[in-house]
């Protein structure tokens, strides 16, 4: 290995690193609401709907920012936005851990959530940039891996943490913690191979080139491109439903549907983040082995709706066999990590990311919507039947999602692995 290689390896996995871990945050912020369900209910005296508007506030933010990121990162690149986004979401853990009602709760998650919601697409933007093109879906997997060790952590780790102390000292620390890695992502992470002296990994071609700037002229491309949108979709009903539910109501769905108690219900939702980590890797090693996106997507997509009917007909599980489906569903949601590789495959290379925040935006408005949505439904329906009853006739709502997202993975172009964007759309 030469110098130059060694250099480029190195710069190439400290930026990924420090990236990863900004992704890391978004997860556990995502997922913590789950685990806390019940001291916020008594801190704030929360209600169901209220309850879900705290959890969604977070998805809201973070799914109207998926755009402008993609335009911000392909425009100024990652440092300089997701150091910023690290230091904003530090301050709003702060404040979150100190807000003394659910209001301020709400602009708390609402500011972790615009400054968490810029990792993501600049890691996509990263990858395509510093990364071999072949290795991408691969990346993608293991990105999924990571982010979800979040939400591990905002699972029976955070149980566990709020049964034995309070849990607003544990955020303080989270605050401070993100404020640091704003320092160090500022400082470490370089855009391009080029801003160290490298040469570059992906030369933009003279058609490239003749394309010009404009981030106006790339958006409408991306928007105008029917290839873009199954995508979006496919995020939509499986990542929705995914973040839904683990994010805020699977354990109560648990609890009350089929008696588990708060840590047991928290250890299903953590298999089933966990799975979706594991999942995340195979999928992406599995579709840059195979050259293909389409088929692979489909078939994990149907195998995720299938998966809901255990749990939504009440069949009667073992403690065993409700660990199989978590495991189940959490790997085969996912199906998702495939969306970013498909949108940076039918678009030019130049707009990576904005079509990663086209197609991402998807995912968080799906968590927004459904998370909110059960919320209303369960808060609805209470006055006419038990609680319990309500949220499991709420929780249909995720594979009927799921299932439409089967439809668009149908729908997704198949690219055998390489950018098609010349091909006509």
């Amino acid at each position: 290995m030469t110098d130059l290689q060694g250099r480029l390896l190195r710069l190439r996995w400290i930026g990924y690193g420090l990236l990863v871990t900004g992704f890391v945050l978004a997860f556990f912020h995502r997922n913590s609401p789950a685990a806390m369900a019940d001291v916020l209910v008594a801190d704030w005296h929360a209600g169901p709907a209220l309850l879900g508007t705290v959890a969604a506030s977070y998805f809201w933010v973070y799914t109207l920012m998926q755009v402008p990121t993609g335009i911000l990162v392909d425009q100024f690149g990652p440092r300089r936005i997701v150091a910023p986004g690290m230091a904003l979401a530090g301050i709003g853990t702060l404040a979150f851990a100190m807000a003394p009602d659910a209001g301020w709760g709400v602009a708390a998650r609402m500011l972790i959530g615009f400054g968490v919601s810029f990792p993501f697409i600049s890691l996509m933007k990263f990858t395509a940039v510093w990364f071999p093109e072949r290795q991408f879906a691969t990346l993608s997997g293991l990105t999924v891996f990571i982010g979800n060790l979040g939400a591990v952590l905002a699972a029976t780790p955070l149980v566990w943490l709020i049964g034995h102390m309070a849990w607003q000292p544990a955020f303080i620390g989270l605050g401070l913690a993100t404020l640091l890695l704003a320092g160090l992502t500022w400082r470490q992470v370089l855009d391009r191979p080029e801003h160290a002296g490298l040469p570059a990994v992906h030369p933009p071609t003279a058609a490239e080139r003749a394309l010009g700037t404009s981030w106006r002229e790339g958006l409408l491309q991306v928007l105008r491109n029917r290839r873009s949108w199954p995508g979006f979709v496919v995020n939509f009903g499986l990542a929705g439903g995914a973040f839904g539910f683990a994010g805020l109501w699977g354990v109560p769905f648990l609890e009350s549907s089929y008696g588990l108690d708060k840590a047991d219900a928290a250890a299903q939702t953590s298999l089933l983040v966990m799975a979706c980590a594991v999942g995340g890797l195979v999928i992406g090693r599995v579709s840059d082995a195979l050259g293909r996106r389409r088929p692979v997507m489909v078939t994990w997509t149907v195998l995720h709706t299938l998966l809901w009917l255990p749990w939504l007909l009440h069949w009667p599980l073992s403690v065993g066999q409700h660990a199989l489906v978590s495991a189940g569903l959490g790997f085969t949601s996912a199906a998702f990590a495939l969306t970013w590789a498909v949108a940076k495959e039918v678009n030019p290379p130049r707009l990576a990311g904005m079509a990663a925040g086209v197609v991402n935006t998807g995912a968080f408005l799906g968590g927004a919507v459904i998370q909110q949505a059960i919320g209303l439904w369960v808060e609805w329906r209470s006055a006419e039947v038990s609680a319990s009853v309500a949220l499991h006739e709420a929780v249909w709502l995720i594979p009927l999602t799921c299932a439409v997202g089967v439809v668009a993975a149908w729908c997704v172009t198949e690219t055998y692995a390489r950018n098609v964007s010349h091909a006509r759309a």
